[in-house]
């Protein structure tokens, strides 16, 4: 039977919009207090608490910048201790400026997408220690495993590291009932899907993929909440890509 949520604590990183909002959406449904977390856009993280709190479920903002270790530091002794982390939060992979020069871009893109990961993972395990339990998600992808091209590859570096870091803290956190896995999807309709591709790309990545077309929100936050309810999976990557693995 699946573990019951109700009345864990619920921290969901990069949560404002596109896949972390729907995935703080679906813990509140559980019954999680949830932590809706941005660094910037305050307003789009106000309207998903507003969101949850409408549909009869627990929310708080938390305005956090993941890749500083002093704010995270300072805004987790401000909460409630946390039972569940989802690592979400990103630096998009195309908001690259045309003056960032390459090696500052790769820092800045693996502060964020890896660093950042790792020091709130650092700050909320040893609570989960302690309590001995919790649940640890990270939100890879599946430019993780493939071959992408040179703007991509800050990215794809990035999130292999998050896939390494999720083996390690599994083998560290299992003793305290504490499980860590990945859920790493593939291509995703989020609202800002335009923004990246155009509409032949998106249409060129459907037909790649056997399913013909690319995840939902709602798909992959369902996919999340069932790797965090499973209790004796960890140190495992979830993939969810359509069937993109199967073609040659």
């Amino acid at each position: 039977m699946a573990e019951s949520f109700k009345d864990k604590v619920a921290l969901i990183t990069g949560s404002s919009q596109g896949i972390g909002a729907v995935i703080a959406e679906v813990f509140a449904a559980e019954g999680c207090l949830v932590y809706v977390n941005c660094a910037h856009g305050v307003a789009k993280a106000t309207a998903v608490v507003e969101k949850i709190r409408a549909a009869g479920g627990a929310a708080e903002l938390l305005v956090c910048d993941i890749s500083s270790e002093e704010e995270i530091a300072t805004r987790v002794r401000e909460i409630k201790p946390v039972d569940i982390l989802i690592n979400n939060a990103r630096l998009n992979p195309y908001a690259r400026r045309p003056e960032d020069a390459e090696g500052a871009w790769f820092e800045q893109l693996l502060k964020v997408n890896l660093v950042g990961q790792y020091l709130m993972t650092l700050a909320l395990l040893e609570g989960m220690k302690e309590r001995r339990w919790g649940r640890i998600v990270n939100v890879s992808s599946i430019q993780a495993h493939v071959a992408v091209p040179r703007r991509m590859m800050p990215y794809a570096a990035a999130k292999a590291g998050l896939n390494a870091l999720t083996r390690c803290l599994a083998i560290e956190a299992a003793p305290y009932n504490v499980t860590v896995n990945t859920v790493s999807p593939g291509m995703v309709v989020t609202e800002n899907i335009t923004k990246n591709l155009t509409p032949e790309e998106i249409e060129q990545r459907n037909q790649r993929i056997p399913l013909g077309r690319g995840a939902t929100t709602l798909e992959i936050a369902e996919v999340v909440l069932n790797t965090a309810k499973v209790s004796y999976m960890t140190g495992e990557i979830v993939n969810v890509n359509g069937g993109l693995w199967l073609t040659p």
